[in-house]
């Protein structure tokens, strides 16, 4: 008997330890320390439900506490303050309440005496604050999923209470735009203040299902933006600082049962964000896609260094959906030429390579086709630049079998 009670009560711990772990109660905030936050398995209310039998239509709070994070917030600098909370499931249902960080604050949030800032209880998986909404409170259900952003000056704190309704265990990604405090360096007794610098432009990137809107978790591919190719794995979105001038960027995403699927952008030089957002369709048979970073040396079937990025996304793609079949198509530059045997023997030769490198990694044979067209379906029959000549000799990939 004495032994089950202590396994009892060693049970009892590890419970309360779990639910102390997760910061899930007003006397146990997070202090967060960076700007983005993956809160993982969030379930239960702690050790105490903070709100409880608040009526459906009520803005100010929960109508009950049930999968909850409570977050401590410190403002770096004046400015505005805006958030993104985004669920790794697109099933959940994230709501938060967000207060400024008074005096005795625990003690208020018992007595029921301190009122939110701001509230979004609406049914989404994605929510937050942002600079384009007017609303300060969002009710529950199909409602608005943003609320307005606060003004917000260096040195005050914020509480934000993030709560699940709908499913334990869940997922969410917390992003912070905090404003920054300039870098004032001393020299001398002589003061300089040190601004952004001007050449400093911001790549953004977001992923989305193309039928639903909804963000998509992928996996992501970046050549032309770093000397070497960016590998991103399960992302929703992106954001980078580039210097600020033309760059020709490629990117490669693929998710599980998704088209793997690749766009091109040239950056300019006058906007200083770039925003892009890739949607992702549903892999459907005959469908194509075009890997023209998948270059070849001269009239020969060995890959340039640059096919690398994409290659191994291709790879991951078969991996990740491991019971689609693909037929692998190569085409040769040959303008004013008649399709000879030489191109379509190197067409051939450049297919196979793809195949070759697909199975040496363990990829099933049979599952790849390949075959070689030769100079008969250029995407530029009279080509006039050298980026045509090079859109011409291309790798394309075709979905036979989901």
């Amino acid at each position: 008997m004495r032994s089950l009670f202590v396994i009892l009560i060693f049970q009892f711990s590890i419970f309360n330890f779990q639910l102390n772990a997760q910061h899930a109660d007003c006397n146990n905030l997070l202090e967060l320390k960076d700007t983005i936050y993956i809160a993982k398995n969030i379930k239960g209310f702690g050790l105490k439900k903070e709100f409880s039998g608040n009526d459906l239509e009520n803005k100010l709070g929960f109508e009950e506490e049930a999968n909850s994070i409570w977050y401590l917030i410190k403002i770096p600098a004046d400015g505005k303050f805006t958030f993104e909370i985004i669920a790794q499931d697109n099933d959940d249902d994230w709501d938060f309440l967000l207060y400024e960080h008074l005096n005795l604050f625990c003690k208020r949030i018992d007595s029921n005496k301190i009122t939110p800032i701001r509230s979004n209880l609406s049914r989404s998986a994605t929510t937050g604050l942002s600079l384009t909404s007017s609303q300060e409170y969002s009710g529950a259900g199909l409602n608005d999923n943003f609320s307005k952003y606060i003004n917000v000056k260096g040195g005050e704190e914020y509480v934000l209470v993030v709560n699940n309704p709908k499913n334990a265990n869940g997922t969410h990604k917390l992003i912070l735009h905090l404003p920054q405090k300039e870098i004032i360096i001393k020299k001398e007794a002589e003061v300089v203040v040190q601004k952004p610098d001007p050449n400093l432009k911001k790549f953004k990137l977001e992923i989305k299902n193309k039928s639903t809107k909804q963000v998509l978790s992928a996996n992501v591919s970046i050549t032309g933006l770093k000397k070497e190719t960016i590998e991103l794995q399960d992302l929703t979105e992106y954001e980078t600082e580039i210097v600020k001038q033309n760059y020709e960027v490629n990117v490669i995403a693929y998710a599980e049962g998704f088209m793997l699927s690749s766009f091109d952008y040239k950056l300019s030089k006058t906007r200083s964000v770039e925003n892009e957002i890739i949607y992702l369709d549903k892999i459907e048979e005959g469908k194509k896609v075009n890997l023209k970073t998948i270059q070849f040396y001269g009239e020969r079937a060995d890959f340039l260094p640059t096919a690398e990025g994409a290659l191994s996304a291709l790879l991951s793609f078969m991996q990740t959906n491991s019971t689609i079949k693909i037929e692998i198509e190569g085409h040769v530059n040959g303008p004013d030429q008649s399709n000879t045997s030489a191109f379509k023997k190197l067409s051939f030769a450049r297919a196979l390579a793809v195949k070759q490198y697909l199975v040496e990694n363990g990829i099933e044979g049979d599952r790849i086709q390949y075959v070689g067209y030769g100079n008969s379906q250029m995407l530029y029959p009279y080509p006039k630049k050298e980026e045509e000549h090079s859109a011409n000799r291309r790798v394309e990939v075709k979905i036979i079998k989901k």
